[in-house]
């Protein structure tokens, strides 16, 4: 006869296999074990470092160096879940689905102020920065070698990058443009670095009218062969042929897996053409896009207000998101266009505002009375303070809008004391580029003067708000690139941030204005992603372990806390946007995945 224990032990060991069995497969159902990292399909599990390893992201200013966790959670839905200090803090029963990783763990990585779809164009473009003009004419037959249909009056020979700087600091002419035989009669357009300039070739000068009408206002023609901010805008780029949604299906397809590679996970994009918007719409909606896209409508005539019902995009899956708006202010420093209140200190002029005071207002109350949030460019001490001058009378003539997080100041660079006081007042959000500065410091003496140098430009640590909790999010500045005008590395912005010097520069020499502005390791990286996330209502931004948040991180294999860590040393190992590999660092830095639908 079987005893009792013969009879009980059996049932208990068959009620425990089931239940682990029950769990392990119910558990499956949500964390799927059989998918590989490399398909860019969900990889939904447990996620562990060695301890410490893994960045949370959402520590208050008031930390020098933030908490740090070792295990988290993702869901099949791609977002993030628990979090855990330590591994050995996590259910038995779970620790079957946890994945290792090496290296340390930071939430993707935001560029604040980017312009995706021109970076994709100077990708297949003709790239011309750093280069004096024989060596752009090499550049040019370079990129004709490999496009010989290009050229031609319905395809132009389109590039970005140059710089006066690398020819003696004069402005280019059209003849220059075309001192190699092969290049006579070809139609050329290049950008200048800033964007705000364009460099032609005769054959389209031999397009506009002789005599050339009168330079619109916001405009300038600095010499024979280039066209400046509005005079850009109105006289040469309609002349350029048409771009087609092809066209930007292929600067996008192209610029997105780079951007991978540098740890960015999503951009607020500072100034989405209207043409460029169903382009991004449906290769969301097709889950072709493989990136989060913030962004900034620019009209089909600058400086106006559309018919926003028709544009207006909230994706709350954080594919394509179209909230905001973009105005431009003035030009840049680099070719004097940025609008001053005094004259440039080496050369007889004030710089261009591209609208007057009385247009900026009418188009950012427009804006703003819709609940849109607006962004003005604004890079002179001027322009800043006419854009604040807007956006007070826009919040007086519409106290109904809550402000908060509705007003942006793109670039911010040189700003008035007492307007800097102001913006503090209003709760405006500065989005300033750290390498701008650091590229700047050829010329921003020269430009600007000491005094105005030292009291009014570049502020990055100012921008913080004082320590102390509480304080509202929109007061936090956020950080990008501006990219293509500078290397889309967030990394390298950081290290700009915190050094105030070049990434690109061994040596650096700076004075005392310079050392006063950097910013801690903890706020560079908080620029870079959190005040991102905050800054551009992006409602499912969230740091690692905040439950339902997109579950975007990557992987570096340095520590960017420690103070002993060169940050130009640190590269990202893998690039996850919500749950799935889309990057991974391999022998030849390829990309091993892509973002699909499920």
């Amino acid at each position: 006869m079987l005893g009792l224990r013969d009879h009980i032990l059996p049932a208990i060991f068959a009620a425990s296999a089931y239940g682990v069995f029950k769990a392990c497969t119910t558990y499956d159902a949500y964390f799927p074990r059989s998918l590989s990292p490399s398909t860019g399909t969900n990889r939904a599990g447990l996620y562990c470092t060695q301890p410490g390893r893994v960045y949370l992201g959402f520590e208050d200013v008031i930390w020098t160096r933030p908490d740090m966790a070792s295990c988290f959670e993702v869901t099949k839905e791609g977002i993030f879940g628990d979090i855990w200090a330590d591994r050995g803090e996590i259910p038995w029963w779970r620790k079957w689905w946890i994945r290792d990783i090496e290296g340390w763990v930071y939430p993707g990585f935001w560029d604040g102020h980017a312009h995706l779809t021109q970076y994709g164009m100077m990708e297949v473009g003709v790239k011309a920065f750093d280069q004096t003009i024989p060596q752009i004419i090499s550049s040019v037959l370079a990129y004709l070698e490999k496009n010989p249909a290009h050229g031609s009056r319905e395809k132009w020979i389109l590039g970005t990058g140059w710089d006066q700087a690398y020819f003696g600091g004069n402005m280019p002419s059209a003849e220059d443009l075309v001192s190699n035989p092969l290049l006579t009669d070809l139609y050329i357009a290049l950008y200048r670095v800033d964007v705000h300039c364009m460099w032609v070739s005769p054959a389209v000068l031999r397009l506009l009218p002789d005599p050339l009408p009168p330079t619109p206002p916001g405009g300038s023609i600095p010499s024979d062969g280039v066209f400046c901010d509005n005079a850009m805008d109105e006289m040469i780029i309609p002349l350029i042929p048409a771009i087609t949604e092809d066209d930007i299906e292929n600067f996008i397809t192209t610029a997105v897996p780079s951007l991978y590679s540098v740890g960015l996970v999503g951009i607020i994009d500072a100034a989405t053409a209207m043409k460029e918007v169903p382009v991004y719409k449906r290769l969301a909606e097709e889950g072709k896009l493989g990136f989060r896209v913030y962004g900034m409508v620019e009209c089909k005539k600058r400086n106006t207000f559309c018919d926003i019902d028709k544009i207006h995009i909230a994706d709350k899956d954080g594919g394509f998101t179209l909230m905001a708006a973009k105005i431009f202010g003035d030009g840049a420093l680099g070719s004097w266009g940025a609008a001053l209140i005094d004259p440039y200190n080496d050369k007889p002029t004030r710089g261009t505002m591209l609208l007057n005071e009385t247009e900026l207002v009418n188009v950012v109350s427009k804006w703003y009375a819709a609940d849109w949030q607006v962004g003005v460019h604004a890079i002179g001490d001027a322009a800043n303070r006419a854009a604040l001058n807007a956006f007070e009378a826009a919040i007086k003539l519409h106290p109904e809008i809550k402000k908060e997080k509705k007003l942006r100041i793109e670039h911010a660079q040189i700003i008035h004391p007492d307007d800097q006081v102001r913006r503090l007042e209003h709760c405006i959000i500065p989005s300033i580029q750290p390498t701008h500065a650091t590229s700047d410091m050829a010329y921003a003496l020269s430009r600007l003067g000491p005094k105005r140098l030292k009291d009014s430009a570049y502020r990055m640590k100012s921008l913080f708000p004082s320590p102390k909790v509480g304080v509202p999010y929109c007061d936090y500045p956020i950080f990008g690139s501006d990219f293509p005008v500078e290397p889309a590395s967030p990394i390298e912005g950081m290290y700009a941030a915190v050094t105030r010097c070049s990434p690109r520069i061994d040596s650096c020499e700076r004075d005392a204005v310079w050392e006063e502005e950097k910013v801690t390791r903890l706020q560079a990286v908080q620029g870079f992603g959190r005040n991102v996330g905050w800054s551009g209502v992006l409602e499912g931004w969230e740091g690692i372990g905040q439950i339902s948040g997109w579950a975007d991180w990557v992987v570096l294999d340095g520590d960017l806390f420690d103070e002993g860590v060169d940050l130009r040393k640190v590269k990202v190992q893998e690039t996850w946007i919500g749950g799935k590999m889309v990057w991974k660092r391999g022998p030849e830095d390829v990309m091993e995945g892509v973002m699909a639908q499920d």
